[in-house]
């Protein structure tokens, strides 16, 4: 994993993926990543894993820094493969 991205695991919970691990990941300067940097920090850390990226309604974002959160699944989530059918 590139040494300016950090990921920190914020526990595991139930959700209607199945339990799913929180993932926190962020530059220590908190500057914006770009989508192949989060993916790639993820890749090293968890090969061959899922993970699902959720975009909440307005009153539920948190938005304060540039934080990426990441819900790690046991195995592929069901019908949100794009490459299959």
């Amino acid at each position: 994993m590139a040494s300016d991205v950090a990921i920190t695991e914020r526990g595991t919970r139930a959700s209607v993926l199945g339990p799913v691990l929180q993932l926190k990941i962020f530059a220590p300067d908190y500057r914006p990543l770009f989508w192949r940097e989060v993916w790639d920090a993820f890749s090293v850390a968890y090969p061959g894993r899922w993970a699902v990226q959720v975009f909440p309604p307005a009153d539920r974002l948190v938005d304060g820094k540039a934080v990426y959160h990441l819900w790690v699944c046991d195995g592929p989530p069901a019908g949100l493969d794009i490459k299959s059918g």
